[in-house]
């Protein structure tokens, strides 16, 4: 009843002094943010908290105001807010997660489904996707290829890419090899989907559908055709 009585303070005050009341000292007190449960990840601090919540106030904070704050926290993918009580705030996060092992010689890093590099070494988990490069720095547009090539050909789980130059290699669990060109990725793409329609990939070695005019291809036990 207690917590019913100072909302409907509230919306007395609101209604006489308009937008401005939660800013006036003992309106701002009722409405203020003295609680914020954070569920889904462990990686914002109390100070984090403090700096995000600071200039808000429990009945006009915003989902779409945090989520602009939240933008320099690159773990961050989304985020719901519930006010379960009248000056408490949860705060659901979804957190990025680990996508692929980027490994170029000795270095190895991992990044998000996005692309962004994780500050903390995580490359021992299982089950990530392994992106070779051979001569060509990484780039964050790469990781969105290789998502599309994977949910492209999902039938085939690919799970090592190779990038040279201008062309992805993709190879199956059962080392069959598809190479698409990166510049021209959607045709490559499209290309792939016509040609398999009509053709068993377990015939085959070897899968170029990089070039303009033609698919260049290795069957079992033959030579390059």
């Amino acid at each position: 009843m207690k917590k019913l009585g100072l909302f409907s303070a509230w919306i007395i005050l609101c209604a006489l002094l308009g937008y401005y009341a939660p800013t006036l000292p003992i309106v701002k007190d009722i409405v203020a943010i003295k609680k914020v449960n954070v569920v889904g990840t462990d990686k914002l601090s109390e100070n984090d908290l403090k700096n995000i919540f600071k200039t808000e106030n429990w009945i006009f904070v915003s989902e779409d105001r945090l989520k602009e704050k939240l933008k320099k926290y690159q773990f961050i993918k989304d985020i719901k807010i519930f006010k379960p009580n009248l000056g408490e705030i949860t705060m659901i996060v979804e957190e990025k997660k680990p996508f692929a092992n980027i490994i170029q010689g000795s270095k190895v890093f991992t990044v998000d489904e996005e692309g962004n590099i994780y500050e903390t070494d995580i490359s021992n988990l299982l089950n990530l996707v392994n992106i070779y490069y051979n001569d060509s720095e990484f780039q964050k547009s790469d990781v969105l290829k290789i998502k599309k090539i994977m949910e492209s050909f999902k039938d085939y789980q690919l799970s090592k890419f190779i990038i040279q130059k201008s062309q992805i290699a993709a190879e199956t669990s059962d080392g069959k090899i598809l190479v698409f060109s990166k510049d021209e990725l959607d045709d490559s793409i499209n290309k792939a989907k016509i040609f398999l329609a009509n053709k068993n990939l377990n015939d085959y070695n070897y899968l170029n559908f990089s070039f303009d005019e033609m698919v260049i291809v290795k069957k079992l036990n033959e030579e390059t055709k």
